[in-house]
């Protein structure tokens, strides 16, 4: 792998493509979706592959366009045009490229099956726009100037280290309020120079003999939903999905899970579920527990159930490899693992040192592996599936541990090389485990490392070995907000750092971030100091116990959003540009918002008590203290370490309720919506059983403000009983009249249960 990673492609000296009679044959499609329209373009060499389905986008509907000499006309899309010189398309000029054999590495020479380019690629004019996507990047959120492979790798997030596990070809440029979407829908290894080569140009490379590219265009909210609409939307998660997870390279055997349980419970802390690492197995064989270390896991289980605390094991790929374990010999029984070029078993390392790897690109071993995911959750009561070491990573081949920790590229999966079917390994397998889960008749929950454009459509995503640093901790804002923009929503990072030594005052800043992220997990490694919420004592263990409870009296917004994230493929956490893309000081990334109505500025620094914050043009309110702050403009704040500074965009209304827990139901009793002031106040909330196959329903507070006059308006679809629904604003002088309202020290509450309420200051 490192051979293809490391080199330097010689765009210099590929040869122009000529699309019209040439040796690389283009066709164009419109293709639609759900109201989506988008193009399609192909580029192949090979009759067999005029027929090509890629692996990111399904369900599409497929037309062919209307065509008037070199120009594609469909409605509601910009005209294609199609000539000698490339693809002129919105304003864009794309030109193609083909690299000869003689300029390629041996290995793709010996896997491109003889077509004339080993290698395709395009290239097109930089502008002035801005570049973002491509999912899980260190550094920043902008990529001009970068050179990025998209090929999943072992590798954790570390300055300047790029592939790392996930593989996103999908790149968004941004150029004052239009958008553009690109995605490559290859699964061979793809490069996208943005500038590193020649600082004017894009230069994007397909190492196969395809090249399948869809484009988008509109603003950036409706380029990153479109991209959804193609790759899949993520299913509702259960509601216990967005609590607070807790994990440890590891609890070891059944005595450590319990006394987790029983100090969180002792500090009177929220926790949904307590993970599993490789200890909880038997030999490191996958789907078995340990007679030593957990002789009665089912019942643990049980008993944690009745908690409102589930366990979730880690799952890896690796099968060991021992006569008698049912799982590798039914695996051989059914030719399930994936073979070398001699047609034979590859047999190399992992946690097992004698190791095979399922062949996720064949329908019947995805078939397989569910149905011991099934069998597996069933036996032991597990809530759900963590997915590790899946780019697959392999720790030993021939007896030592190969330099890219990758199989061989010419390893056979069915068909196809694993040059071509290595960024789709993690896919297969978390098709594969949903089933698996599905069929318990639940929701699925599953966790992965490694990913691929759709992998959102089965599994959560964290992003990996971080560390125990502050520098972590800041990188964690960018890259989780690229993987929002590159459609996967439900994501999120170590919270304190894997690796590493955290200390008390970054294990609580990370609290108090990891409280907004999608996916909240504490995750620490094996031989690292201790870093569960109560760990360091007083007064640390307060200050983090209400970072938790914040958390969970956000859980109605959050669980509203997961909804939104299901409905309109918009991720939770947002840059600030997505909605003022034409401001170049809302481009931070040390500021995200959570959906449209909350904008947060972590603190990111040892010892910071107070930080500058950007805020977007309109009306803001300080969410702690209702203090009013002009848009447009910097601010210094204070940065307490009790709380990170949280901002409420005006006319929005964000559903809280009580810190309860364990979360049994997303049908909420109590309801708080916290109210910020503006001409038109809208909020809501959706509701539902927080599991299973219950639809749901949105409820509403909607009004307004005149500057005199507020009423708010509640229309509750849920069909469940009440204790209480308030709308909150703080910060306001006492009213003159109204009705349903009650006023204490700057803090108004309205009772709109009823269905409304208002207020008057004269």
């Amino acid at each position: 792998m490192n051979e293809l990673l490391n080199w330097d492609i010689p765009f210099d000296r590929m040869e122009r493509l000529a699309l019209e009679g040439g040796l690389v044959q283009a066709r164009v499609e419109q293709v639609e979706h759900e109201g989506l329209r988008a193009w399609r373009l192909l580029l192949t060499q090979r009759p067999r592959d005029a027929a090509k389905e890629g692996p990111a986008v399904q369900g599409v509907v497929r037309r062919q366009p209307e065509k008037k000499a070199e120009s594609y006309l469909a409605e509601g899309l910009s005209p294609l045009v199609l000539g000698e010189e490339g693809l002129g398309w919105g304003g864009l000029e794309l030109a193609f490229w083909g690299c000869p054999h003689r300029e390629v590495p041996p290995v793709l020479r010996l896997l491109a099956d003889g077509v004339p380019y080993p290698l395709l690629a395009l290239s097109f004019p930089l502008g002035a726009a801005r570049y973002l996507g491509l999912g899980e990047r260190v550094g920043g959120l902008e990529r001009r100037g970068g050179r990025y492979w998209n090929f999943t790798a072992d590798q954790p997030p570390r300055p300047g280290r790029d592939p790392l596990y996930q593989a996103s070809p999908l790149l968004l440029r941004v150029e004052g309020a239009r958008a553009w979407g690109l995605l490559l829908d290859e699964s061979y290894p793809s490069l996208f120079d943005l500038g590193y080569s020649h600082p004017a140009e894009a230069r994007l490379a397909v190492a196969g003999p395809t090249l399948d590219l869809y484009l988008l265009e509109g603003s950036l909210l409706e380029v990153v939903a479109g991209l959804t609409r193609l790759t899949g939307r993520p299913p509702m998660p259960p509601l216990w999905a967005l609590g607070y997870h807790q994990c440890r390279y590891s609890y070891a055997d059944e005595a450590s899970v319990r006394e987790v349980v029983e100090q969180f419970a002792a500090h009177g802390l929220p926790l949904e579920a307590v993970w599993l690492d490789i200890h909880y197995m038997d030999g490191y064989k996958v789907f078995t527990a340990s007679p030593q270390r957990f002789p009665r896991l089912a019942l643990l289980a049980e008993e944690l159930s009745d908690r409102g605390v589930r366990l979730v094991p880690i799952v890896d790929p690796g099968v060991k490899v021992e006569e008698g374990y049912s799982v590798f010999e039914e695996g051989m029984r059914r030719q399930a693992f994936i073979r070398d070029d001699r047609d034979e078993l590859l047999v190399g390392g992992v946690w097992p040192r004698r190791a095979v790897w399922p062949d996720f690109s064949r329908e019947e071993v995805r078939a397989f592996w569910a149905e011991e995911v099934e069998k597996f959750a069933r036996t032991y009561g597990f809530a759900g599936i963590w997915n590790d070491m899946n780019e697959p990573a392999v720790l030993e081949l021939g007896g030592a541990e190969p330099p890219d920790k990758a199989l061989p590229l010419t390893a056979r999966q069915g068909a196809k090389s694993h040059l071509e079917a290595r960024n789709l390994y993690a896919l297969g397998m978390a098709e594969a485990t949903y089933r698996g889960l599905q069929a318990l008749g639940r929701r699925p929950f599953i966790l992965t490392r490694s990913g691929f454009p759709g992998i959102q459509r089965y599994a959560f995503v964290w992003t990996g070995d971080n560390e125990s640093r502050y520098e972590d901790l800041a990188l964690s804002v960018p890259m989780l907000l690229s993987l929002g923009l590159s459609g996967i929503p439900l994501a999120g990072s170590d919270v304190g750092g894997f690796g590493l030594d955290a200390e008390p005052e970054l294990l609580l800043r990370w609290m108090w971030l990891g409280a907004l992220y999608p996916f909240f997990r504490n995750h620490s490694a094996l031989g690292t100091r201790r870093q569960e919420p109560y760990a360091f004592g007083e007064p640390w263990t307060t200050r983090m116990r209400e970072a938790l409870h914040f958390r969970y009296r956000l859980l109605p917004y959050l669980y509203s959003l997961a909804r939104t994230a299901h409905e309109e493929g918009l991720p939770l956490l947002r840059p600030l540009g997505l909605y003022w893309p034409e401001d170049a000081a809302a481009w931070r990334d040390d500021q995200f918002l959570l959906g449209e109505a909350l904008l947060a500025a972590p603190v990111l620094r040892k010892g910071a008590r107070a930080r500058e914050i950007y805020l977007p043009p309109g009306g803001w309110q300080d969410f702690w203290n209702g203090e009013r702050l002009e848009g447009a403009s910097l601010h210094r704040v204070a940065a307490p370490l009790e709380r990170l500074p949280l901002f409420q965009r005006a006319g929005t209304a964000i559903p809280l309720t009580e810190a309860r827990y364990p979360t049994r139901t997303a049908r909420w009793p109590f309801l708080c919506f916290r109210v910020a002031l503006g001409p038109k106040v809208r909020g809501r909330v959706f509701e539902d059983a927080g599991e299973g196959g219950d639809e749901g329903a949105w409820s509403e507070l909607e009004g307004g403000f005149d500057g005199r006059r507020l009423e708010l308006l509640f229309t509750d679809r849920s069909g469940h009983a009440r204790q209480g629904v308030l709308a909150e604003v703080w910060g306001v002088a006492p009213p003159t009249r109204g009705q349903g309202y009650a006023y204490h020290n700057g803090l108004l509450r309205l009772d709109v249960q009823g269905g409304g309420a208002w207020v008057a200051w004269d």
